[in-house]
Order: C-alpha cells, then sequence, then structure tokens
C-alpha cells in the first residue's frame, strides 16, 4: 500500500531526458504537528525517460491514474519545476512537501 503518493518529473541534465517519478510518505518518527511539511522517499522512477517533458508529464498523469485506482486513495501531482539529477547513480531522494494554495511544493 502506498501512503500519501505523489508524483513528479525528475530532470536528468546529462542526457536531457525527463523521467516520471513516485514518492511515497516515510513519515519521521515520533509525533508531528498538525502543520508540518511531510517527508517522502522516492520509490521508483521511469527508467528509460521521455525526451521530451511533455511526453514526461503525460505519464505523470497516467501514473495518478493508475494508483488511485490501486489505491483507491487520492495520489498527487507536484509538476510546479522539475527535480534535477545528473545523471549519476540511482536518484534516491528523500523530500519534505507542503501544500501552499493548494498545491504540493517540495521544501
Amino acid at each position: 500500500m502506498l501512503l500519501n503518493p505523489v508524483v513528479a518529473n525528475l530532470h536528468n541534465t546529462q542526457t536531457d531526458r525527463f523521467h516520471p517519478i513516485l514518492f511515497c510518505e516515510s513519515p519521521l518518527p515520533g509525533l508531528l504537528p498538525a502543520e508540518k511539511p511531510v517527508r517522502h522517499r522516492s520509490k521508483s522512477h521511469h527508467t528509460q525517460g521521455f525526451a521530451t517533458r511533455d511526453e514526461a508529464l503525460a505519464e505523470c498523469d497516467r501514473m495518478v491514474e493508475q494508483l488511485a485506482g490501486e489505491s483507491g486513495g487520492p495520489v498527487r501531482l507536484c509538476l510546479q519545476k522539475d527535480f534535477a539529477w545528473d545523471g549519476a547513480d540511482v536518484p534516491a531522494m528523500v523530500v519534505f512537501f507542503v501544500e501552499r494554495d493548494g498545491n504540493l511544493e517540495p521544501m
């Protein structure tokens, strides 16, 4: 089961390709205040990626539909900006998301 999944876009700056990426909530230990940034960890990304950002964003939309159908819960998008990746190693990330004006933003 995915906890509060977020779909975003990863930009490989080395190859100039775009990779949709999935994040799942990974709460910090202990009690959290009601207003908080929420920690998410990357779970997977589209390995081959796409030549254009528009193609990747279309895949992000498809992922949201698929994941919502599988989990039965909401899946959020964070597409205001792409996450930069230099193409080295696996793009494993921990990101804190906060909601502002109805949109998720990375901190």
